[in-house]
């Protein structure tokens, strides 16, 4: 009897774990949200007393904004992609981020298989939530949605650029390489992304005024 009931115990967490992990992996903007608001309540203590003296009621003021914005602009057609593809770079880029110490790419080939499996994840994700949210690109975007989404499009690109380039090669270069090479290598990478970035930015916005014409 007691093995039974310990059967029946472990089925439910195992079900219930399985339908949280279902929820994040198909509502991911959302999810990024909830992490996005601790991250900014650790690097901006002040956030914390949004409402003077009430830190967990500031908690949940700064949570229902973040979330409240996204979705809208989850919900907006000319938003509503580009939101999703951001908040799926983001999310996994964070993930990558906390544990790229937990591993090492000692050989070129683990690097290019880590880099492949992590692409291959964020697509799926990215699939898999745009058609769990459903919603279709508009052909027209005015001026600020323009703005908005060249900047999630520039940062999505530039943030899954530096996450390959430092979590992922950046440990099989400090490892093959010396520490003046290495040195070098962070500082091109930099310049490497933040040049991505911009010229992502300024190609979407461009690219969606010269469809208006």
């Amino acid at each position: 009897m007691i093995a039974l009931l310990l059967e029946i115990v472990l089925a439910i967490i195992f079900a219930v774990i399985a339908i949280v992990c279902f929820g994040i992996f198909r509502a991911m903007p959302f999810f990024t949200g909830l992490i996005g608001a601790f991250v900014l309540t650790l690097q901006f203590p002040e956030l914390s007393n949004i409402i003077p003296g009430e830190p967990r009621s500031s908690m949940i003021a700064l949570i229902l904004v973040i979330e409240l914005i996204i979705l809208v602009l989850t919900l907006n057609e000319q938003t509503g992609p580009a939101m999703v593809k951001f908040s799926c770079c983001m999310f996994l880029g964070i993930i990558m981020a906390i544990i790229h110490s937990s591993f090492e790419c000692a050989s070129w080939q683990k690097a290019v298989l880590v880099t492949v499996l992590y692409l291959l994840i964020m697509g799926i994700i990215i699939v898999s939530n745009l058609e769990s949210i459903g919603i279709e690109s508009s052909g027209y975007r005015n001026i600020l949605a323009s703005i908005i989404v060249s900047f999630m499009y520039a940062a999505s690109l530039g943030f899954t650029l530096l996450v390959i380039l430092s979590a992922i090669w950046g440990q099989y270069i400090k490892l093959r390489f010396s520490g003046d090479f290495y040195a070098s290598y962070d500082k091109v990478g930099m310049i490497v992304v933040i040049a991505v970035m911009a010229v992502t930015a300024i190609g979407c916005f461009v690219r969606d005024r010269l469809e208006l014409v």
